[in-house]
């Protein structure tokens, strides 16, 4: 997005977050609500313009350049208030999941059980919760960056483990394009560091599998998934019987 875009979009949101409509605006800048809307359109602002915007929602130019510069980069996580929306409605979470890996509208429709307005309404909802940005001809660009994660122990890892890995691992792999390890041991903190790094090197690499398929149409890719994961741990069958966890409970 360009800079004036960037403007545009922060004038946008510093409007929604105060409540504030195109007719308080175009009372500030004494001209007509449709001049107004055609501004924001075009994104023709003049600097002086700009400032009796900011003047109206109570901040400097300054501060308005600082937030355009937080949220022009994708971001790497939600908010923990833009997770709760996220899982409190099912059909919410899906198609977050959806753009989240390059469906755009047209797609969703096509394969979901939505009508058009329904898929759109939801567009909107991400849109406003600032997930995505809703372009013309309803075209979707992601706010969020490639190597995004859900927030560790937050609402959506939470449904994750509940619903999600639950039903995944609650079969046997093995078809032809299973594959299942699963490795213990006991491991100094250095190599458990490595191991970290080992595996986050693969998920990187696996994500970007996953970007490259995406130029191959839909109806030669198949759903897919995968799970990676490291902790400190000790089986609780074999702990029982530890005499160094017996010991450590005296």
């Amino acid at each position: 997005m360009s800079q004036r875009g960037q403007i545009v979009a922060e004038l946008k949101r510093l409007l929604r977050e105060r409540g504030l409509t195109y007719a308080a605006v175009a009372r500030k800048l004494e001209l007509s609500e449709a001049n107004v809307k055609r501004l924001f359109s075009n994104g023709s602002f003049s600097l002086e313009r700009v400032d009796l915007i900011c003047e109206l929602a109570g901040i400097e130019l300054s501060q308005l350049v600082e937030r355009m510069l937080v949220h022009s980069g994708p971001a790497n996580q939600l908010t923990l208030t833009q997770e709760q929306e996220v899982v409190a409605d099912p059909k919410l979470f899906l198609i977050t999941w959806l753009v989240l890996n390059r469906w755009q509208y047209l797609d969703i429709v096509r394969d979901y059980a939505f009508t058009e307005r329904e898929a759109l309404r939801y567009l909107i909802k991400l849109d406003r919760l600032e997930i995505i940005e809703l372009q013309p001809n309803n075209r979707i660009r992601l706010l969020v960056s490639r190597h995004f994660t859900w927030r560790a122990g937050g609402p959506v890892q939470n449904y994750i483990h509940q619903k999600l890995l639950r039903e995944f691992l609650a079969t046997q792999f093995q078809q032809p394009h299973d594959e299942f390890f699963f490795h213990g041991g006991e491991v100094s903190r250095l190599a458990l560091a490595q191991i970290k790094r080992a595996l986050q090197s693969t998920a990187r690499e696996c994500v970007e599998i996953m970007e490259r398929d995406r130029t191959l149409p839909a109806g030669e890719r198949v759903g897919a998934a995968f799970v990676l994961a490291l902790r400190p741990w000790e089986y609780s069958g074999f702990t029982q019987f530890s005499r160094r966890q017996n010991s450590s409970r005296r």
